[in-house]
């Protein structure tokens, strides 16, 4: 215990100089590493037919093959979103009438619609997705039947560019309330 006190001193420097020796032993290593060895002076042993002698030509012609094959991947990719959208409240008229209600369909997208009443007090008697909100001249899908039934209309379809469709709807007579809305999905290519 005396020789601890007496040399208490001594201890702490031989302490702190083996530390610092430690730690500057460290850095040196990692600087001449990174300064001296070049990884194209580094030998591989080609087991991946990469092709490559030194390990800065494996690693390049691994990242090749990643690249080439998350390309051939992202062609096949597609996202899916549930597309849902309930109209606002309108007047009926027994001959066809703008709803109100427009889907928008992204490009690049296979996009499959349900639309039909989601509540009336005269219920439809046809529906027509067209093209335009001021004229049903071009129609990509119509459903009409006579009887008070419900009814909707199933749309399936892909876009190349982005397309807005519009909702109408007869009715089997003038002055009611009613809503119109969708539902369904569109499956949109990843790149």
């Amino acid at each position: 215990m005396r020789f601890l006190k007496k040399n208490k001193r001594m201890i702490i420097g031989i302490t702190i100089a083996v530390v610092l020796a430690v730690i500057i032993s460290t850095i040196s290593c990692y600087v001449l590493a990174e300064t001296l060895i070049n990884s194209r002076d580094v030998v591989y042993q080609d087991n991946s037919n990469l092709m490559a002698d030194n390990v800065q030509d494996a690693i390049d012609g691994t990242c090749s093959k990643i690249d080439a094959r998350l390309k051939g991947i992202e062609d096949e990719l597609y996202t899916i979103k549930k597309i849902k959208e309930v109209g606002d409240e309108f007047t009926t008229t027994m001959g066809y009438s703008y709803t109100g209600l427009s889907i928008t369909f992204p490009a690049n997208s296979y996009c499959t619609v349900h639309i039909g009443n989601t509540w009336a007090s005269s219920k439809a008697r046809g529906l027509i997705l067209a093209g335009s909100k001021d004229s049903i001249s071009f129609r990509v899908a119509t459903v009409n039947i006579p009887e008070d039934n419900n009814i909707y209309v199933l749309y399936s379809n892909y876009f190349d560019t982005e397309t807005t469709y519009y909702v109408w709807a007869r009715h089997a007579s003038d002055g009611n309330h009613d809503i119109v809305g969708y539902e369904g999905w569109c499956a949109t290519k990843y790149k």
